[in-house]
């Protein structure tokens, strides 16, 4: 097995171990739903990217190329995604607190071409590029660029995937892991590896980062607690 994608496989494992299984807003303590929003829409990433993951992997394993660099690029975005909350909460103080808690809302709830009543979506080419241009993240934007070009059907993503075109027979054959096609599993299994790397910091440096958020926001009032069912 590929050395990238065994390491990968290792990640997709520990991701799967700490799969979160609730969010409580009472808990957390504050009357702002910023922190609630911020960690409901990272727990539910986690979800998401512990399945693109483990579907790339077999993929990858198995040579099937096309579905493997697909869920890899989905992994890479679940990686620009979280990526992204980590630097609302980090750059928190450039926001008002109303406009930090809608940011989150949108990264939660948002929708393309939504209704009127449901915000809209980040588009991921604006997540990816913040992704991109983190210095200690050599490579990674180059990447997913490259692996775009297997993502549509074009020539890359189809012919060249599946296709041996032999012009002295005047003959064309088909199959998988032709002439070719091993760079770009190459760059799919680092790309993989890198985005799991990502991904784990930035639910890290989340968690890390989020006892001093809360103690900067008003607590929930002794009534409150009571209503709600917590100890003063």
């Amino acid at each position: 097995m590929n050395t990238d994608l065994a390491q990968a496989r290792q990640r997709v494992e520990n991701i799967r171990a700490h799969l979160p299984s609730s969010i409580s807003a009472v808990a957390l303590g504050v009357r702002s739903k910023a922190p609630y929003l911020l960690l409901v829409a990272r727990a539910a990433m986690i979800w998401r990217t512990e399945e693109l993951a483990r579907c790339a992997c077999e993929m990858l394993e198995r040579d099937d190329l096309a579905a493997g660099i697909l869920l890899t690029r989905a992994v890479t975005e679940s990686a620009a995604f979280v990526w992204r909350l980590k630097q609302f909460l980090e750059t928190r103080h450039q926001y008002r607190l109303e406009d930090l808690q809608n940011n989150f809302a949108r990264m939660l709830f948002g929708e393309k071409n939504s209704e009127p009543d449901l915000p809209e979506s980040f588009n991921i080419n604006t997540l990816i590029p913040h992704l991109a241009q983190e210095k200690q993240l050599p490579g990674i934007g180059d990447a997913y660029d490259h692996l775009s070009r297997f993502a549509h059907p074009n020539w890359s993503g189809v012919s060249g995937l599946f296709a041996v075109n032999e012009p002295l027979a005047y003959t064309t054959t088909f199959g998988r892991g032709v002439d070719g096609t091993a760079l770009a599993k190459d760059t799919a299994c680092d790309l993989l590896l890198l985005s799991l790397v990502v991904f784990e910091y930035a639910c890290e440096s989340i968690s890390a980062a989020l006892p001093k958020f809360l103690a900067e926001l008003e607590p929930l009032s002794a009534s409150e607690k009571i209503q709600m069912g917590i100890r003063a």
